[in-house]
């Protein structure tokens, strides 16, 4: 798959033609789908094998438990017997051992043992030493002694309540071992409450294995059954019966008290369902092998890869021809873009059919036209040219010659002590030094409020004192690069059409606000403001919906918004809003920070 995918992916190469490209996209196109199709079928198929599997081994090991549990209930309510029986309490606290006594709890172990045909036999224990049952079998424990103390210890630790032991190998001599599971408790006494004696009951085995053996013999797999300190109660293998679990990885992955899990034991790789009985505490695992659980599964697998190859070669054979069909009109028009390359302009594609590469070829033969008629405007550009390159170096001049020439008037005011006259002519000359120094196309806002206070300056000789401006503006917006001569134009207008017919002082007010990544400069002035009508017609004409101008400040205002679009981007630009008697306020949209420089962020 690896190396389908380098080989596919060597098709895409910058030198590889068309053709090839065409071919690896059609396998692509085809093997993606069908492997796709056919991982996501095996694996919801496994998926849904395992989902099923887990499901009904469920069931199955929560009705063999749920047997399980009914045995040791059985043989917990056969402990149960002595302590309601009077009679057989009055013998285990007499401390001789006569033949009434051993005959009278005979007859009462025979009765409990019949009472049950899966138990193996019952062993009552007094505090006197003596030990009394009945074997179900020929066979007798051979560790009866060694267990008396064991057995009275733990039944005098549960103080009443019956304890379930586990398994146990019982090895008798001459005779092949068997193995049990007991139920255990203390005999009390029903009126002092006081322990009299010990009941057992063992059960052997045998209705476990032949569950189990039904159960292996469908999943084809093995069994383990362990209690909560890992000692196993039944094995498949009959490897631990008995013992503690001697595989630590028969657990790996098992946690809680029920789910499934996937593990590999003895390099066998297993799908395990396990359960633990709330009742005896004993969890019961069931292996089941991958190989015999995804058998099916993995034939569908191999006959999907087979049908995959198959229709893999197929394709390669007809994408080789239907990419060779296609690829043929292109290395045509290769070849003539080639002969054009080398100064040929003389040809053109002949037009077959009206598909794409007809409709590149028709703009192709169209592009050598207007290449021709391009090579002959060439001349007339570049003619035009040298004659705005010529009246760009006048206009340079002209301005320098005209700063040179108010500087000579300022000078000659001076000499003739006439201040007034040579402070105005001095910040004209700054004006004129402004627009035409550095030939830079942006200036910081701190010398564009500069440039401006320097117009006012010279506006004021004219309105005597009229107007008075203040810039609130923080240090990060002075640093900020805005195009030149962008506030001179607007605080103008405010200046000559606010101040008409105003008898007191109009303030004008310059600040700032930064929203996000937009930053707002706002030019306010308390004049006379703007009709409705014409302020309608005025920002149509600044946004360019219209033509035509009613106000000789809207060709200001509107180059100022081609000049910002222009330079930032159609998102920014001017608006102006105005109310009449209130005032005219002119906003500034442009991008923050500076595409130019790096500006602080805030509200102002």
């Amino acid at each position: 798959m690896q190396g389908a995918v380098r080989w596919i992916g060597s098709m895409f190469k910058v030198q590889s033609s068309m053709q090839k490209k065409l071919i690896a996209v059609f396998i692509f196109l085809i093997i993606t789908p069908i492997i796709a199709i056919s991982y996501i079928s095996y694996q919801n198929y496994v998926d849904s094998i395992n989902k099923n599997t887990s499901q009904y081994m469920n069931q199955v090991i929560a009705n063999f438990q749920s047997k399980l549990e009914e045995t040791i209930a059985n043989m917990m309510v056969i402990t149960k017997i002595p302590l309601y029986s009077t009679e057989l309490q009055q013998y285990l606290v007499t401390p001789s051992l006569d033949l009434a006594k051993q005959n009278k709890i005979d007859f009462y172990i025979g009765l409990m043992n019949n009472l049950n045909k899966d138990m193996s036999s019952t062993y009552i224990l007094d505090h006197y030493g003596n030990l009394f049952y009945r074997m179900k079998t020929d066979s007798v424990r051979p560790d009866l002694k060694q267990r008396y103390a064991e057995w009275s210890a733990i039944a005098e630790g549960a103080e009443g309540n019956p304890t379930i032991l586990s398994t146990q190998e019982i090895a008798i001599p001459n005779h092949p071992p068997y193995y049990v599971f007991s139920v255990i408790r203390d005999i009390r006494d029903v009126n002092s409450f006081a322990s009299i004696g010990t009941i057992v009951v063992d059960t052997k085995l045998d209705a476990i294995e032949q569950t189990v053996e039904q159960m292996d013999d469908i999943t084809n797999g093995m069994t383990l059954i362990i209690d909560r300190d890992r000692n196993v109660i039944y094995d498949s293998r009959k490897q631990w019966i008995g013992k503690q679990l001697g595989n630590p990885d028969m657990l790996n992955g098992i946690a809680g008290s029920r789910g499934s899990v996937e593990m590999a034991v003895d390099g066998v790789d297993y799908f395990a369902t396990y359960n633990r009985s709330d009742v005896t505490g004993w969890s019961t695992i069931v292996y089941i092998p991958v190989d015999h659980l995804h058998h099916d599964a993995k034939i569908t697998r191999n006959v999907t890869t087979i049908a995959t190859v198959l229709i893999v070669i197929a394709a390669l054979v007809v994408s080789i021809v239907i990419s060779f069909r296609l690829s043929k009109p292109l290395r045509t028009m290769t070849n003539l873009m080639i002969a054009v390359q080398q100064g040929n302009l003389d040809i053109s594609f002949r037009i077959k059919n009206k598909d794409e590469v007809g409709v590149l070829g028709l703009h192709f033969n169209r592009m050598l036209r207007r290449i021709k008629d391009l090579i002959d405007e060439i001349y007339v550009i570049q003619n035009r040219k040298k004659e705005a390159e010529l009246e760009a170096l006048q206009s340079q001049i002209n301005p320098h010659f005209i700063y040179n020439t108010l500087e000579t008037i300022r000078m000659k005011a001076l000499l003739n002590d006439d201040t007034e006259v040579s402070d105005m002519t001095f910040i004209l000359g700054k004006l004129m030094q402004y627009s035409i120094n550095r030939g830079k196309e942006t200036v910081t806002v701190q010398e564009e409020l500069q440039h401006l206070d320097n117009y006012l300056n010279l506006l004021k000789y004219r309105f005597k004192n009229q107007f008075q401006w203040e810039a609130q503006l923080p240090p990060d917006v002075l640093r900020y690069d805005v195009l030149k001569l962008t506030f001179q134009p607007i605080v103008e207008n405010a200046i000559l059409h606010g101040l008409e017919g105003k008898k007191v002082k109009v303030h004008i007010r310059v600040f700032a606000k930064i929203a996000g990544e937009r930053l707002h400069i706002y030019i306010q002035d308390e004049g006379n403001g703007i009709p409705p009508d014409i302020l309608q017609h005025l920002q149509l004409y600044i946004g360019g919906q219209t033509e035509e101008t009613a106000m000789k400040s809207g060709i200001g205002l509107k180059n100022i918004n081609e000049r910002i679009k222009l330079y930032y981007g159609e998102a920014y630009g001017v608006s102006i809003d105005s109310r009449i008697g209130e005032g005219t306020i002119v906003t500034l949209a442009l991008p923050y920070p500076s595409p130019n420089g790096l500006n602080g962020q805030g509200d102002y």
